[in-house]
């Protein structure tokens, strides 16, 4: 599924952005551009599974799988409360979560403005209280809609599975 595949490779962004990349300095900022976007692309992950319909998985189904994976909740609110700013109805955790921290740290001769260095940034998400490595819910999420999609290769007949 071609949203998967783009959740893949926003979530390839993050473990390559905690190992470090070249970047000036002063675009380390715009690191959690990518964090954001990863979670918007894998929440809508669902939206797919649902409006491709075809292996038949109502929203109420979808719905009950986000709502049984600690990390697919926090991916839930955090993009509908990155794209409507607050959330005001159907609130999957406690409280909206949201990126608290960024550390950003510079591996070269010397962190010089305007020159490229290797940066590497670690993102921290709040939520219901805890605070949560934005890359470890990142990779639960991956893992949980693996699990699905494995799922539903084991349980679906094999002409549908070929449009799955």
């Amino acid at each position: 599924m071609e949203q998967l595949e783009r959740t893949r490779r926003y979530l390839d962004r993050m473990r390559r952005l905690y190992h470090g990349v070249p970047a000036e300095w002063d675009r380390r900022r715009e690191f959690e551009v990518d964090v954001y976007s990863f979670f918007v692309h894998c929440y809508h992950v669902r939206d797919w599974f649902f409006h491709l319909n075809k292996i038949n998985l109502t929203e109420k189904e979808l719905d009950e799988f986000v709502g049984k994976h600690h990390a697919l909740r926090i991916c839930a609110d955090l993009c509908n409360g990155t794209k409507h700013c607050t959330l005001t109805k159907k609130l999957r955790t406690k409280d909206q979560p949201h990126l608290i921290e960024r550390k950003s740290i510079g591996h070269s001769e010397g962190i010089v403005p305007g020159q490229e260095s290797i940066l590497s940034s670690q993102f921290t998400i709040l939520s219901e209280g805890v605070q949560y490595d934005a890359l470890e819910i990142a990779e639960a999420c991956m893992l949980a809609w693996d699990d699905l999609v494995n799922w539903l290769k084991a349980n679906t007949p094999p002409e549908k599975l070929k449009e799955l």
